[in-house]
Order: C-alpha cells, then sequence, then structure tokens
C-alpha cells in the first residue's frame, strides 16, 4: 500500500500544475474522451444545435433569425470523489472506509470547508472473488471462490473559487483518495440570463428586419419560436494525441528478393485533455465574450417566420377598406333613420281609441 501510496501522491503532484489555471475536468472527462492513436485529433467543437425543438410543428420557412450567447462564470462548483475500499469481512471494510472519510473530512474542514458542504454517497458493496485452483493426478479445476468486499463511495464537495480544487486535491491525497471524478459548475438567476438573451434576440432579430426594408423588402412576422440551451465545461473538454512518427523502413533479402516479413512497435504517445468552449461563429452577439477559464456558456435562439407584403398595396388595401366602412356606417345611419320615420308615421295614422 506504501508504495502505491507514493505512486499515487506523485501522480496528483503532476496534476496539480495542470489546474492551476482552474481548468477542471475530472477522470470522467479523460475516459470520455479516450482516442486511438492519430497524428492530430481536433475537440469536438462541431458548434451547438440551435434548432427549434419538436414542440413547434409548423414548418418555418422564411425565416429571419437571432442567436445570442453569453459565457457566465459559475457561483459554486461541485467536485465529486471516488473512494474505493477493500477488506476480507464487512467489518473491515467499513472500518476502513470510515476511517479514511473521517481523515478527509477533517483535513478539509482544517481548511476552512463548511461541514455542510461536504456529502459523502454511498454506493455499492459488493463481494469479490478469487480463483482457487485445484490440482489432481489427471485434471486441473479452477473454482471460483469469495475473497472478501468491495465497498464504493463518492464525496460531495462544494467550494465557491475555482482556485480551491488544488488543496483539495492535495487533502484527497492525504486520504488515500485519488479519483477526481468530475467537477459540476452551478449558475444562480438562469431565468434573468435567458430574459436578458431574449431580449437582445428580440433587438437582434427586429434591426434585421428594419435592413430588409432598407433594401427594399417589407417584412411582416407570422410567427416566433425560441430555443434556448446551455453548454457546461464537463461537456467541452477534448482531447488530442499530437506527435509525428517517421516511415517504418522496408527490408529486402537477396533470396528471391522476397520482402522480410518486419514488425513495428509504435511508442505510447502522451494525450492531452483541454477546454474547448463553444466558438462564436454561430451567434449574431456574445456576452462577455473573452473567455480565461472554464465557464457556463448559455446561448438562445429567435426565429421568426414572416411573410413579404407590397406597402403600396397595402395602403391602398387600408384606403379602400376605410371608405368602405364608412360608406357602410352612412348605410346603417340611413336604415336607422328610415326605421324611425315608418315607426312615426305608424303612430299618426293610428285611430284614437273611443271613449
Amino acid at each position: 500500500m506504501k508504495k502505491l501510496f507514493n505512486i499515487s501522491i506523485f501522480s496528483l503532484v503532476l496534476l496539480i500544475p495542470v489546474l492551476s489555471n482552474a481548468q477542471i475536468a475530472g477522470n470522467a472527462m479523460a475516459e470520455k474522451n479516450s482516442l486511438g492513436n492519430s497524428y492530430f485529433t481536433p475537440g469536438n467543437n462541431t458548434g451547438v444545435n440551435l434548432n427549434l425543438n419538436s414542440n413547434y410543428n409548423s414548418n418555418f420557412s422564411n425565416l429571419l433569425e437571432a442567436n445570442v450567447m453569453i459565457n457566465v462564470k459559475a457561483q459554486s462548483f461541485v467536485a465529486i470523489f471516488s473512494l474505493t475500499q477493500y477488506g476480507k469481512t464487512i467489518e473491515e471494510v467499513e472500518t476502513a472506509m470510515r476511517s479514511r472519510s473521517e481523515i478527509f473530512k477533517t483535513n478539509l474542514q482544517q481548511e476552512g470547508m463548511d461541514p455542510k458542504n461536504i456529502f459523502f454517497d454511498p454506493i455499492t458493496m459488493l463481494p469479490t472473488y478469487e480463483t482457487e485452483v485445484v490440482e489432481k493426478k489427471l485434471s486441473r479445476t479452477f473454482n471460483e471462490v469469495p475473497s472478501g468486499f468491495e465497498m464504493k463511495r463518492n464525496v460531495h464537495i462544494v467550494f465557491y473559487k475555482q482556485e480551491q480544487i488544488n488543496p483539495i486535491i492535495t487533502i484527497a491525497a492525504k486520504a488515500e483518495v485519488y479519483d477526481l471524478v468530475k467537477v459540476d459548475y452551478n449558475v444562480e438567476n438562469k431565468d434573468a440570463i435567458i430574459s436578458n438573451l431574449r431580449q437582445e434576440a428580440l433587438k437582434i432579430l427586429l434591426d434585421k428586419k428594419v435592413v430588409l426594408e432598407k433594401a427594399g423588402i417589407f417584412t411582416k412576422f407570422t410567427q416566433v419560436g425560441e430555443m434556448q440551451n446551455s453548454a457546461y465545461p464537463s461537456e467541452r473538454y477534448a482531447q488530442y494525441v499530437a506527435y509525428r512518427s517517421g516511415t517504418p523502413p522496408t527490408y529486402l533479402v537477396n533470396n528471391k528478393n522476397k520482402p522480410v516479413q518486419t514488425q513495428y512497435n509504435y511508442a505510447d504517445k502522451t494525450k492531452t485533455i483541454y477546454y474547448d468552449k463553444v466558438q462564436d461563429r454561430q451567434f449574431d452577439k456574445v456576452i462577455n465574450p473573452i473567455v480565461n477559464e472554464p465557464m457556463v456558456q448559455i446561448y438562445f435562439s429567435l426565429k421568426g417566420q414572416f411573410s413579404i407584403y407590397d406597402p403600396e398595396t397595402v395602403s391602398s388595401q387600408k384606403a379602400y377598406d376605410q371608405k368602405l366602412k364608412e360608406y357602410q356606417l352612412k348605410l346603417l345611419d340611413l336604415e336607422i333613420e328610415s326605421k324611425k320615420r315608418d315607426i312615426e308615421l305608424k303612430g299618426k295614422s293610428t285611430p284614437a281609441p273611443k271613449k
């Protein structure tokens, strides 16, 4: 165990300089982005989907659209570490796990961490097995037999500044906790952010409409649809392998010039992960565009279906409709006056009742 502890500490020491710029990913990112050998594999930056969702059943054509994004610094973070403990008995596993958990929690509190921001999440308790070989004179049998138990537990740690992850990793190493699974980013007041993006998108949409009118194309919106989404840093880490290999040589022998069967052994190449933000090119406007650390990217798309009209035709139609309305009102007044006269005449022609 001492040897494993030293190796893991060395791994964490190597990891800390990478995290010193507050680019937090977690081991789950390395697993998700695992790649084979390649000269250069860029990130997953193929853009984001800005299409309307299935709630809009109409076929949106003749579209004007406005796409807006904002880069938001997270107000808090949740780091998830994974602990694994083995033992011969359940009591042994529980005791060892409790001891490591208490060391981890105590050291975190000594660094000023609020106990309310530390949560232990039990995951699994499973039996483990090993293979027992039974040798006989004419046979060999492999039997799977119980060997002990395995317990897994996750630790959720809430913190508020990205640079706090460095001392947290160091503290985790002292408790023999080496697996940083992931880090979640939390953003407050998301509704207010979406409302601001909606207003910005509407302004851009109306500006585009004015530009068309200046070009002599007059439009009116018949319906409007919107889409909103966000990209979190844990979704935007990519992996690449950068290297150049030489061309394997080909050897020939004098025996009928047949090529010699050769084997080329490639060296392992170091893989690197990096934060690959959503690029600005899809958007009409990006608020807080300079990103010097991983941020939550919230984006909003507003699409307006429009029809084209001729202002002169519309003006003529309005004038005609107004005259028609005035004419209909005059006819109605004449009809009312006619009914009044009929009532008065009937009243005069009716004989007075006899006394």
